[in-house]
């Protein structure tokens, strides 16, 4: 009767056992339905753009009007402050004022100038672009532009001159993109009509023009940014662990300029920069040559052409004053790229002839030469872009003087602003 049990109760524990690995019918197989969603694949080039953040309003500080690299026929010649702020009603059309600050130094005394703009912009693409999950609604994009803008001189007892300098509107196209969390960058160019008032520089006439512009600087974007910038894509842009003790650079930024179709002008810089020994001081020496054309109308006297060249030389002193201490916590390689303190001395030669009558009873053509050597202090910043790319931009203040000058000889000593912006090729 013992076994009879015992065998009863092992047959029992391996039917258990079977029941628990049949697992054909305790699993069961079924589909379920997903959504599958496009996956955001985000490059260097999205990062340091900001194409993926999204904003409405863009405030912007236009450091290039400063050292007067923008536009060179604005009513502004010689540079000025200019503010802009830019506002997205819709996804692809934009509102952009801006505000221009500046001297006009042609008068025998200067008169500080104003000028408007106004200008809606359709960002080409951009609502296809938003569509797709390729971007956001943001002012990073190509766009055409409908301008429209009044210039004017301050108002003095002493002037008799008319205080509007011109109106006009022009149609452009241009590229704006952003640059990181703080920077931004706007080219373009217009075509468009002006129309002048009589003045003793310009005769009343409404004309035809074309323009191109370069816009560099600070922005402010609202909302703020989602997300900083990646420190991988960041670095990758400006190559912040690249060791470098020599940068040869040719600037291109100022290669060429064309103001309008009466106005060209051209610049070539090139530079070498080095490094002393591995510390943050180096020394930076350029040469440059520059030419110019242009075509006036003085009241009362026929028109005139003035062609001017020359050459100069530039030695700069550097310290990178953060490039210790960004070395020692890893955020950088030791090279020539961060914010700098400088001492400048440079040295102009110019030639400029000018064609016609440029008054009544004057002779028909004048020869001028003039010289100048300047020295001040600048504080700046320069980064690699890319792998062959760098920017550069400093500003500060000196001395300068003045030898020789048009129609009579003008030596004097002034004080004078400094500094300037690059972009192009570093080897």
């Amino acid at each position: 009767m013992k076994h009879k049990c015992l065998l009863l109760l092992c047959l029992h524990t391996v039917a258990i056992l079977c029941a628990q690995t049949d697992t054909s019918k305790v699993f069961e197989i079924r589909t379920e339905q997903g959504v599958l969603e496009p996956q955001r694949i985000v490059g260097q080039y999205d990062e340091v753009f900001g194409i993926h953040e999204p904003a409405r309003w863009l405030f912007k500080w236009d450091a290039a009007a400063v050292t007067g690299i923008g536009s060179q026929d604005d009513g502004l010649p010689f540079g000025g402050l200019r503010f802009d702020a830019e506002w997205k009603p819709g996804v692809a059309f934009s509102l952009n004022a801006s505000y221009q600050l500046g001297i006009d130094e042609l008068l025998d005394d200067p008169d500080f100038t104003h000028g408007f703009r106004l200008e809606p912009r359709w960002y080409l693409g951009m609502r296809k672009r938003v569509s797709e999950g390729k971007g956001a609604s943001n002012f990073s994009g190509n766009y055409l532009g409908l301008e429209v803008m009044h210039f004017s001189r301050a108002a003095t007892a002493e002037s008799t001159l008319p205080r509007v300098i011109y109106r006009g509107a022009a149609l452009r196209f241009g590229l704006q993109r952003r640059l990181f969390r703080r920077g931004y960058f706007d080219i373009s160019y217009g075509v468009g009509v002006r129309d002048y008032p009589r003045t003793p520089y310009r005769r009343d006439l409404t004309d035809i023009f074309s323009e191109a512009r370069v816009g560099l600087g600070l922005a402010l974007a609202r909302p703020k940014p989602v997300s900083a910038v990646s420190t991988s894509g960041y670095c990758e842009v400006l190559q912040c662990f690249r060791e470098e003790q020599r940068m040869f650079k040719v600037d291109l930024f100022n290669l060429f300029r064309v103001a309008t179709v009466d106005n060209l002008a051209g610049n070539a810089r090139i530079a070498l920069e080095q490094k002393i020994g591995a510390s943050p001081f180096s020394i930076e020496l350029e040469g440059q040559s520059n030419g110019s054309y242009a075509k006036y109308q003085f009241v009362g006297s026929p028109e005139y052409k003035q062609r001017r060249y020359g050459f100069g030389a530039q030695l700069q002193t550097r310290y990178y004053y953060t490039q210790k201490r960004r070395i020692a916590t890893g955020k950088s390689g030791n090279n020539l790229s961060g914010v700098y303190m400088a001492w400048q001395a440079d040295w102009a030669w110019t030639h400029t002839k000018t064609y016609g009558q440029t008054n009544p009873g004057g002779p028909d053509s004048e020869t001028s030469r003039r010289s100048h050597i300047r020295s001040g202090l600048l504080w700046g910043i320069q980064h690699r872009m890319f792998r062959q790319g760098f920017i550069d931009f400093n500003i500060g203040a000196g001395w300068q003087q003045n030898y020789g000058g048009f129609p009579v000889p003008n030596d004097r000593a002034e004080f004078s602003f400094l500094g300037g912006l690059r972009v192009g090729w570093a080897f």
